[in-house]
């Protein structure tokens, strides 16, 4: 080759490179837009799952009644005030759309927590944009666990951010102070959201005597344990507060059902929902289609491909450093712990095990933390690799997210506030308008600023489990079964009856509401994947 091709070689390929690497991050950014817009536009036309009939309602209920003593509420309550915060912000978008805007932010959060944080900690934009990726386009984020207005995606955020300035901060001979306050802040804020986002403090509360791993215990105590004692205690301080004013009733709602009478309720009716998981061989089955397949494997891949390379370059445990160690076991702990933790809730459902799947872009981000210049090198065709994947494993459900932006009418939340005019419509009709609705689906009342009984302010949770609740436990939950309804709307006579969404638990409602001359009417635009709904209501003018 001559001296001139040389040198034009050598003048030409830094401008290649860079354009190369342009084209590269708008090709990215682009790719990632539309993935958020696709993300978006699913999360809007989910359709309605029951669980948020838990976690909605309470948005429009606050301020007007209290928490666990004025209506039923299954959680620690740090999702009820953000469910609160979002509907004050996006009110004009009705009780469900306001809530599904504030579970995409939540999902903004996370997105740009697992970005930011594998960044940091690997320096490789690949391995961020493969991170971004894994979580988007995971199958049971995209499915009730990530679409639902729910509290399951809601610690997840602060898990990370959290878990992600521990990392940092504890790489540094200095940790910074306020960083580490804030990563305090940040998981007692996911704890306080989900009582199984706990299980990410542990770990790290143990790490924190131990990391940075080059300098004094008493130095470590002063740097890193103090800080984050001090963030953590300031975020529960709200959960003090309820466990000390009441700890009965809080501890009754928190612990005590998801203990007793929930799982008594499931082990009766098992056969009303196939697949139920309620033993082992069950909680297996959907760790398998979590963990083990789609997205989720593509993520273990990429990890133990690095794990191959670091391996391969000849590095032993024994020379890496304390820190790095220590990091990646303190990772490693958590996904060990929240996968535990799956299996112990019954009966077992998919949203229980997305929590260690969070993590997995952090213990690549650790390894990859390993790797000199050359092995990155190698690592990126993989990440390449698992990020083409992963777009292939997730367009079917984010392309039809982006078909669906071009019709906003088709919105579930446009859908819930149409039939929440219909249904105020109607009502306006009834012998007793100003009277509750009486649903187990207390959602669409609501969207309409219709009253609900308080004993069904949050779905049918309460209801349901109290033919297996013993009276000292039913004497902590506002709630009425079957046996209380002729007392309950003798007191308080309905407006209305809304039902159609669960004929064996509404069977008593609609007893009451035939032998009490409440009448069908047609009305359109209540459906939804539960049912057709219909309202029954008592004229004016008729007998009452």
């Amino acid at each position: 080759m001559s001296d001139a091709r040389i040198s034009s070689f050598k003048g030409t390929t830094p401008s290649s490179t860079r354009m190369g690497a342009m084209l590269g991050i708008v090709t990215a950014g682009l790719g990632l837009v539309l993935l958020i817009a696709g993300l978006f536009g699913r999360l809007m036309t989910y359709d309605l799952r029951r669980d948020e009939l838990m976690f909605v309602p309470p948005a429009r209920l606050l301020g007007e009644w209290e928490l666990y003593s004025d209506f039923f509420y299954n959680h620690v309550p740090y999702s009820a005030w953000y469910y609160l915060g979002s509907g004050i912000l996006f009110d004009e978008f009705g009780l469900l759309g306001s809530a599904r805007i504030g579970l995409f932010l939540a999902w903004l959060g996370l997105i740009a927590a697992t970005g930011w944080v594998t960044l940091r900690l690997s320096g490789s934009p690949v391995l961020a944009v493969f991170s971004i990726i894994g979580i988007v386009t995971c199958e049971l984020f995209l499915t009730g666990a990530g679409m639902a207005a729910t509290n399951n995606l809601l610690p997840l955020p602060f898990a990370v951010i959290g878990l992600g300035l521990f990392l940092i901060e504890t790489s540094k001979p200095a940790p910074r102070f306020l960083t580490l306050v804030l990563s305090g802040v940040a998981l007692s804020i996911a704890a306080g959201m989900k009582v199984s986002a706990v299980l990410f403090i542990p770990p790290i509360a143990l790490a924190a005597f131990l990391l940075p791993a080059d300098v004094s215990m008493a130095r470590r105590l002063k740097a890193v344990v103090l800080p984050l004692l001090i963030g953590g205690l300031i975020a529960a301080l709200p959960l003090f507060a309820f466990l000390l004013a009441d700890p009965g009733v809080f501890l009754a709602h928190v612990l005590g059902f998801h203990t007793g009478p929930h799982v008594a309720y499931w082990e009766a009716n098992a056969a009303t929902e196939p697949g139920l998981a309620l033993r082992l061989s069950g909680k297996l089955m959907l760790a398998h289609s979590a963990w083990v397949a789609g997205v989720g494997l593509v993520m273990v891949m990429a990890i133990l491909s690095v794990l191959w390379i670091i391996l391969r370059g000849g590095a032993r445990v024994d020379e890496m450093q304390p820190s790095q160690l220590r990091h990646g076991g303190v990772v490693l702990a958590i996904i060990i712990l929240t996968a535990s933790m799956a299996f112990v809730p019954t009966p077992g459902f998919p949203q229980y095990y997305i929590q260690p799947l969070v993590c997995l872009p952090l213990l690549l981000a650790v390894l990859f933390r390993r790797l000199d210049p050359p092995r990155r090198h190698e690592a990126v065709p993989v990440l390449a690799a698992g990020i083409v994947l992963m777009v292939i494993l997730g367009l079917p459900r984010i392309g039809m997210g982006l078909v669906s932006l071009t019709e906003p009418s088709k919105f579930t939340s446009a859908r819930f506030a149409g039939s929440g005019a219909v249904l105020r419509d109607a009502v306006a009709g009834s012998a007793l308008p100003d009277g509750p609705v009486a649903t187990l689906l207390p959602i669409y009342p609501l969207e309409a600023g219709l009253s609900v009984y308080p004993e069904f302010a949050t779905g049918p949770f309460a209801y349901r489990i109290a033919p297996f609740t013993d009276p000292e436990l039913a004497g902590k939950y506002v709630m009425a079964g079957a046996n209380d309804l002729p007392a309950l709307f003798a007191d308080n006579p309905p407006s209305a009856f809304l039902l159609g969404y669960d004929s064996v638990l509404e069977a008593p409602l609609l007893s009451y509401a035939r032998a009490n001359n409440y009448r069908p009417v047609e009305l359109s635009g209540l459906n939804n994947r539960y049912g057709q709904g219909v309202v029954y209501l008592k004229a004016a003018g008729a007998e009452q």
